[in-house]
Parts: C-alpha cells; structure tokens; sequence
C-alpha cells in the first residue's frame, strides 16, 4: 500500500513514525509547504518527497493523510475526495461550519471513504459522559466545557 501524507508538522511525523513502521505500507509520498519537514520526514522513515499536494494525488497512492493546517483542510479534503483517493483527516474538518457543510455535501454521495482523526471518541472518560447524556441521566445540556492536554508540553519550535 502506497500512503500520502500532506503535512509533516508534529502530528504529520508522528503519523508518518506510525505509517512507516507497517508491513502492509510499502512507500509514503510526502508534501510540506516547509521543504525541510518534507526532507526530514523523507530522510528518517524513507519516503518520498512530492513538491504539491497535486503531485502526490497523481503519485498512485492508495489513500491519503491530511495534517496540514486547519485552514487548508476543506481544500484537501475535496481534492482528495474528486481524485478518488481515500482520506484520513486529523481534526477539525474546517474552521467554519459552512466550509464543514460544503465538505459534508461533497463527501457524502461519493463513495469515497473519509474519516475524521478524534481519538476522545476512545476515551473512557468521554465514553462515560456521552452514556450519561444519552441516557438522560443528566438531564438537558446546554454547555459543556471541556479541557484536555497533551501528555507533555510541545517542543520549542512548534510554539
């Protein structure tokens, strides 16, 4: 199997870590608007360095990773979806929910797979409150409020 990945900011490099050490994955394509995270990813798990987002939609891959910018998300998404290549987007979908709407819109008739990264859906603690809202143990909501944070700060450079 042949995995794009566009964005290789942390979690980009985490996923191609994650991508790169499967069997069943034989090469990763990789884009960063950053040349240098697309070397250094290309160098420290072996893949190959497309210079656009077209490109490595042209490349024969057999899905795509989408870490980009939260900005660049909706445009990927759609690029990926009229390619016919299968995503997987980290969290949020848009900064808007017009831009999600439209994404929305053109995904769900396509036939093509898309999925949205939001592991908390595997949390117990989440898992726990969404019983108890469905249920109605705790009555009506109207806010929720929640915090979460990583397990340990991120590195300089990402701040």
């Amino acid at each position: 199997m042949r995995i794009g990945i566009l964005g290789l900011g942390r979690i980009g490099a985490f996923h191609a870590g994650t991508l790169s050490g499967l069997d069943i994955v034989e090469e990763l394509v990789v884009s960063d608007p950053v040349a240098a995270a697309a070397a250094a990813a290309a160098e420290k798990f072996g893949a190959t360095v497309a210079d656009s987002p077209e490109a490595v939609f042209a490349s024969g891959i057999d899905g795509v990773v989408i870490t980009a910018a939260t900005d660049a998300h909706p445009g990927l998404i759609l690029a990926a979806v009229e390619a016919g290549i299968p995503v997987f987007c980290e969290k949020p979908v848009a900064k808007t929910v017009e831009d999600s709407l439209t994404v929305l819109r053109a995904v769900r008739d396509s036939g093509i797979e898309v999925q949205i990264g939001y592991n908390r859906r595997f949390d117990a603690g989440c898992v726990t409150a969404r019983e108890a809202v469905l249920s109605g143990e705790l009555g009506a909501l109207h806010t929720v409020r929640s915090t979460t944070l990583d397990p340990a700060p991120p590195p300089a450079a990402y701040v």
